[in-house]
C-alpha cells in the first residue's frame, strides 16, 4: 500500500486507521486521482480525466467507536464547503462500525451527499453511495 506521512499511534494493521487511511489511498490512486497535499482532511483528491474531486476522513477502530465515528463524521461536515466535492467517511468493514453508519437517516446521507467507504481487512474498499442501501 501507499506509504503515508501522517503519524500514528496504532500498527498498520486491520482495522487501524493507519490501515484504512492506506486502504483508501492506494484506491484512489489505482482509480487514476491524485492526492492533494496541504489538507486538514485525511485524504483530499482529483481526477484529472473526469474532474471529479474527493474529501474523505478516515476513523480506525479504537476503544471508543461512537465517538469515533462522530468525530469523524464532524470533521467531514466542516470540510463541507463545496456541493461538486464528494465527501466520504472511510471505516473498516465491520459490523460495529456499519452499525453506526446504518444509525445516519438515509435522507441525511442523501442531502448532504455522504458517501460511506467501507474497507476490508483485505484492503479492498467498498464505496456505499448517498442513494445506496448499506448491506
Amino acid at each position: 500500500m501507499a506509504t503515508i506521512s501522517k503519524g500514528y499511534h496504532k500498527s498498520n494493521e486491520f482495522p487501524n486507521e493507519a490501515f484504512i487511511q492506506q486502504a483508501t489511498e492506494a484506491y484512489f490512486t489505482n482509480q487514476g486521482f491524485q492526492i492533494e497535499n496541504g489538507s486538514y482532511s485525511d485524504l483530499k483528491c482529483f481526477n484529472a480525466k473526469n474532474g471529479q474531486r474527493w474529501v474523505i476522513e478516515a476513523k480506525g477502530q479504537t476503544g471508543a467507536i461512537g465517538l469515533d465515528f462522530r468525530t469523524g463524521l464532524g470533521q467531514l461536515l466542516q470540510a463541507m464547503n463545496d456541493p461538486s466535492v464528494c465527501y466520504g467517511l472511510a471505516v473498516p468493514n465491520t459490523p460495529n462500525f456499519t452499525f453506526q453508519c446504518k444509525r445516519v437517516s438515509a435522507w441525511v446521507c442523501q442531502a448532504i451527499q455522504l458517501y460511506w467507504i467501507l474497507v476490508g481487512a483485505d484492503g479492498l474498499v467498498k464505496i456505499i453511495a448517498p442513494n445506496d442501501v448499506l448491506p
